[in-house]
């Protein structure tokens, strides 16, 4: 997934929104990609603030040898969320920015796309033997030498000592940087031509903090996920060790947070740079993340906030040594700035159930309703809403030790607690991604813990170098069974092995709705009628029921959409009034819609329907969040007619 991410202060006390769109004609269009937010408040002291707001988009991926490079479009709103599709919003308290990312090419492509790729057409015998849809890895991309670099340099504004620096580096950790320029860098490849070794290693001496190839911009903390955030400019095309089907160059961010007693190591990260010639004059920005552990930094709000100051520091092909937050790069810089730590209402070991299906607690009512909150990671909005499908539960620990024991408790609403039972995720396991970090680099994988026994699994989100992406604690797989009941659950850790003296967390109830809408559809022409043949231009009605207890929008379609030339029936769509729509639940029942076929809805040249076959559908979503904001409960119904050809 690639993030797209944004970057604000905030001295308020209601929540931050921000909608990302994505352009790929030069912003032209704009293609929706969802919302984020967090939780701002009044704090006194020093500012600004920086908070961080990511959004993981999931963008096509094409071979190495396109250079991807869409715009991005963000609109920040204080306390009312940009409404959807709408990338022209103007907030009243907010503003809109514009940046160019990079997508990086894909890793994997199915073979059909390999053949169409190389203009090859597979005889059809061939085609029905092969499996078009296997994944073809690409190949290990190649690290460029300094000759390679020297030649691909040529009559471009790359500076010697600019792409011989893992040279120089490599010979600088041989003896010292002295010995380098006295011995006359006696490592350098023998391939290199017209090459002034002492003007290269005095040039080299003497650059510190160059920012005219990269420059880090801001830091933020993500509160959601206790990601610390840094954005970063690549300025040139040239000057990052080859193009996208190389292996490029990192660029290394350490971080170090000062909570209060001077500058503590965070961890550092990296991402991957090429060379691009697509890159504009403002630049391309990258982002890059790290997991900190601000478990045991936290403290309830009736102690005032907490804030911590951070510092980040960017050097270009060599990470920044880990024991040294005043270190100069010999190509980047160095940031900081203030983040605030979100109060927690636990202290000491007490578990803190901190979302369910990707929603904050928070945002969950006592009946186990979504108020109107944006999922975490999605960016999906939801209001009034139930849970269905696969249900996240994540939390915290505070002060978490490896060997830490949990479990996850579900019961029926308003059941005593003696009716909590665990959820089980066997005999499949818990699956998990883990982060790990070594001293100079993160490596995420993903691992399954199986129940340790009574529905415990072992607490892998136990200290700052090794963390559970999303803080994901048990998995819910929701059932039919279940539709139309409240759970209320927890998070019980275990002290002594026994169950009787287990920490419990807060609770949080949630409901179940995994019944999809009904969605019937008929044509004028006597009852249940599916199929009908009028003559172009033949205006048609008929009947059509979108309902759900939680009804959330419904839309017409006419495929095949060539031919129909963007007819659509009246109306063409609807929403619910908590979507900002002006249907309420359950829906439409029995409603009327009309089709003009000789209607022309487009511009010139494009006219009416064409003589064709062609299927109406009715689709319809209700406002559940299913599969912790992945998507709805769906249904739809289709008729069928035909203009016939008028001879």
């Amino acid at each position: 997934m690639t993030p797209a991410t944004a970057a604000t202060s905030a001295p308020a006390d209601r929540k931050e929104y921000v909608r990302f769109y994505l352009s790929f004609d030069k912003g032209a269009t704009w293609q929706d990609q969802g919302l984020s937010s967090f939780s701002a408040y009044d704090i006194p002291g020093d500012e600004p603030l920086e908070y961080d707001v990511t959004l993981q988009i999931n963008p096509a991926r094409y071979f190495c040898f396109f250079e991807n490079l869409p715009k991005v479009r963000a609109i920040l709103s204080w306390n009312s969320p940009p409404p959807p599709n709408d990338p022209t919003f103007t907030p009243v308290w907010g503003n809109v920015v514009e940046e160019r990312i990079q997508i990086a090419p894909g890793f994997f492509f199915e073979l059909y796309k390999v053949f169409e790729e190389a203009k090859v057409k597979l005889p059809d015998k061939l085609s029905q033997l092969l499996d078009l849809k296997t994944l073809i890895p690409v190949s290990q991309p190649k690290t460029l030498g300094a000759a390679e670099l020297q030649k691909l340099y040529a009559g471009k504004d790359v500076p010697e000592h600019r792409f011989l620096f893992t040279e120089l580096q490599k010979a600088q950790f041989a003896s010292s940087a002295e010995t380098v320029k006295l011995s006359g860098f006696k490592g350098v490849p023998a391939k290199l031509t017209n090459i002034d070794l002492a003007s290269v290693i005095e040039a080299w001496l003497n650059t510190d903090g160059d920012t005219s190839f990269e420059e880090l911009d801001c830091l933020g903390l993500n509160p959601n996920t206790d990601t610390l955030v840094g954005t970063l400019t690549i300025k040139r095309p040239n000057g990052y060790s080859g193009g996208l089907c190389t292996a490029g160059s990192q660029e290394y961010v350490a971080f170090w947070v000062d909570w209060g007693s001077g500058w503590s190591y965070a961890g550092t990260t990296s991402v991957s740079v090429h060379d691009i010639s697509g890159v504009p004059p403002e630049g391309l920005k990258y982002s890059v993340f790290l997991p900190v552990d601000v478990t045991s930094h936290r403290q309830p709000c009736e102690a005032g906030p907490k804030t911590a100051r951070v510092r980040a520091i960017l050097s270009w092909q060599s990470a920044p040594p880990w024991w040294d937050p005043d270190f100069i790069p010999t190509w980047g810089n160095r940031e900081e700035t203030l983040v605030q730590i979100t109060p927690t209402p636990f202290v000491g070991t007490l578990p803190f159930l901190s979302s369910v299906g990707d929603i904050l607690e928070s945002k969950v009512d006592v009946n186990g309703m979504i108020t109107d909150a944006v999922a975490i990671h999605t960016g999906a909005h939801f209001v009034n809403a139930p849970f269905g499908g696969r249900i996240t539960i994540a939390g915290h620990i505070p002060n978490a030790v490896a060997g830490m024991k949990y479990r996850v408790m579900k019961k029926p609403h308003g059941t005593p607690d003696s009716e909590y039972i665990p959820i089980s995720n066997e005999p499949a396991g818990l699956t998990l991604a883990i982060n790990t970090f070594n001293g100079i680099s993160w490596t995420q994988s993903n691992q399954t813990f199986h129940d340790l026994g009574n529905g415990y699994y072992s607490y892998e989100d136990y200290s700052s170098s090794h963390s559970v992406e999303g803080s994901i604690m048990g998995l819910w797989y929701s059932t039919l069974a279940e539709d139309s009941h409240a759970f209320d659950l927890r998070i019980d850790v275990s002290v002594d092995g026994n169950p009787a003296n287990d920490l419990h967390s807060n609770v949080v109830t949630a409901l179940v709705d995994n019944t999809p809408p009904t969605a019937l559809l008929d044509i004028d022409l006597g009852a249940g009628v599916e199929c009908a043949d009028f003559a172009p231009g033949t205006t048609f009605t008929g009947h059509y029921t979108a309902t759900d207890t939680y009804f959330g929008a419904f839309s017409f379609v006419i495929r095949p959409a060539g031919p129909a030339h963007g007819v659509l029936p009246v109306p063409p769509s609807g929403a619910s009034v908590f979507l900002g729509g002006s249907i309420f639940d359950p829906g439409v029942s029995g409603g009327t819609y009309s089709v003009n076929t000789g209607a022309s809805p487009g511009p010139p040249p494009v006219g009416p329907m064409q003589e064709c076959g062609y299927a109406l559908t009715l689709q319809v979503t209700d406002r559940t969040n299913v599969n912790s904001g992945q998507t709805n409960n769906y249904n739809e119904a289709s008729v069928g007619f035909c203009l016939r050809q008028m001879d």
